[in-house]
């Protein structure tokens, strides 16, 4: 009976050093994040008012599987529930906040597995007349070595800034 026993010990020892090794070599292969040097940059005349000819923004920025939800979103609803709009496009959010007349800011973004379009939303006081959206489909991340945002007036616009190849 003690044989049987001992089998059957080294039997459910092996299983369990089998399980845990097959664990720690599937979360080893988890891709980390890519990152990517992000440039925002303000004009001195963002989000012009009736008060001010200038004045601050928030701005958000998403990683995103798909963009359908963006692009047919309504400015009020990105502002209001983003994260349910886009919720199973939506890999993550990140909030810049706000952004002064004149701002710039450098920033090290982490682009998760996953991301298929870089997009970002813009809060301007006068939405009606703004363009408050913007998004960027990366093809080749590793080509990309810098993502600008660039906000003037009421427009905001996104565009990669391309590695220069050797060749």
């Amino acid at each position: 009976m003690t044989k049987h026993f001992n089998t059957l010990l080294l039997f459910i020892s092996l299983f369990l050093t089998a399980v845990t090794l097959s664990a720690c070599s599937s979360s080893s292969e988890e891709e980390d994040p890519t990152e990517v040097k992000l440039l925002l940059k303000a004009s001195d005349n963002i989000n012009p008012s009736q008060v001010s000819k200038s004045n601050p923004v928030v701005v958000n920025l998403y990683q995103l599987k798909s963009i359908e939800a963006f692009k047919s979103s309504q400015v009020l609803d990105l502002y209001e529930k983003d994260i349910s709009i886009l919720a199973d496009d939506l890999v993550n959010k990140q909030v810049i906040g706000s952004v002064l007349p004149k701002g710039k800011r450098a920033i090290t973004l982490a682009i998760a597995p996953g991301t298929k379009y870089i997009a970002v939303f813009v809060q301007f006081s006068n939405y009606s007349q703004a363009k408050a959206k913007a998004w960027l489909k990366l093809k080749e991340i590793d080509d990309i070595e810098q993502i600008n945002i660039s906000i003037d007036s009421l427009t905001v616009n996104i565009e990669p800034v391309i590695e220069d190849s050797f060749w």
